[in-house]
Formats: structure tokens, sequence, C-alpha cells
């Protein structure tokens, strides 16, 4: 024990990590959290971050583990008041096909369990993937770089009707919103796949990232 612990990083996706897969893995990772918050003798901070640097997309939200022992409104600190009125509670993340809880990151991107069958349009998807394919030959980049497949499943399946509307999709930052958008959505609209990945983008050719600099698929 020490007579203070601070515990960071305590958001979802980051505890419990996006890589715990079913049900045993998650309780492990609460096994994990106990453990730290049971080394504080008088003293325990935890804290998380809204964004993965500074200036990114404020998406990162308290982890699940939190919901139902953080502070309630008649008794909490100024400064934790203020937070909660930044950022509502997380709920658990469930399929919108059967409710049941969502327990991989693969399967909180699309918003439906592996057990429930896809709801795009195979074409639809399917022309996703031609202009995913072309526009990562083109940059000479592995086509995950540019979105992985459940991003490329969750704009199937939602169908977002601007850019802004991309913002929602996860897996899309505001770099490769302001990339690639366009061309998504022109895709969705029924375009060439071919011809709207050749179509003109804001980006400039020379920022295009690299294999050893591939962004986080959960952040873009």
């Amino acid at each position: 024990e020490w007579d203070a612990v601070f515990l960071v990083g305590v958001s979802e996706g980051l505890l419990p990590i996006s890589m715990a897969e079913g049900p045993e893995q998650v309780e492990e990772e609460r096994r994990l959290l106990y453990v730290g918050v049971t080394r504080a003798r008088e003293h325990l901070h935890l804290s998380w971050a809204r964004a993965r640097q500074p200036g990114g997309r404020a998406t990162r939200k308290p982890s699940r583990f939190l919901a139902g022992l953080r502070p309630s409104a008649g008794v909490a600190p100024v400064a934790a008041s203020r937070a909660r009125g930044r950022s509502a509670r997380q709920a658990p993340a469930t399929c919108r096909s059967c409710s049941v809880l969502l327990t991989t990151g693969a399967e909180r991107k699309v918003g439906r369990c592996n057990a429930c069958p896809p709801t795009y349009d195979e074409t639809t998807f399917e022309a996703l993937r031609t202009w995913r394919l072309a526009v990562a030959t083109a940059a000479s980049l592995p086509a995950y770089v540019v979105f992985t497949d459940a991003t490329l499943v969750a704009l199937a399946e939602r169908r977002p009707p601007d850019v802004a509307a991309l913002a929602a999709i996860p897996g899309i930052g505001a770099t490769k919103r302001d990339r690639y958008g366009a061309q998504v959505l022109a895709v969705l609209a029924g375009a060439d796949p071919v011809r709207a990945a050749g179509a003109p983008t804001p980006a400039d050719p020379a920022r295009v990232l690299s294999p050893q600099a591939a962004p986080d698929p959960d952040t873009g």
C-alpha cells in the first residue's frame, strides 16, 4: 500500500482495454482496477482525458467501471460537479439489434454484436472496400490505415448523409474526415468507387501518413 495512489487514463477503451474480448477478459480488467484502487491507504486520485492529445477530438468517456462510484451531485466537490457538467456518464454500449452488452472494440465501433446479422447493403460495403483499396494503393499504404473493416461496416450500416455526420462514426477523426469525407459520401451516394478515390481532397499529399505512423483506429 501507499499513502496516495494516482490512476490515470481511466477511460473507456483503455479500461477495459479495447482488446479485452468477452466477459471473462472484461472482468479481469475490472479486477486490475480493483487492485490499483485498494493500494491507496489515504488518498486515491483517478483521472481520464477527453482527448488523446491537446486539441484533439474530445470523444473519450470515463470507464464503465466507474458507473455508480463517482460522487453524487449532493456531495461532489466543485471540480467534480463541473466535470460532470461537461461530460455525461458513459453507459455500457449495447447492440442496437438485440441490446446485449458489446464486449469488443470492433463490436462497439459497429454498434452491433457479432451474433446479430449485418444490416448493410452488400453492394454498398463492397463499393467502400473497392474505394479503400484504390486510395491505399495510390498512397502506398495498407488498407487498414485508410479505414478498418469495422469502420467500413459502420459506414455501410449508418450511411451518414453529410460530412458532419461522419464525426459520429468511430474511427473517423477530424483528419480522416477532412481527407476522405467527400469521397466516402460520394461512394455512399452511388458514385464509382475508383473514380471517387481519384477525386481531389483538401489534404496535402505530402502529409499522407506512412504505415509506421498509422493513426489509432478509434481516434483517426
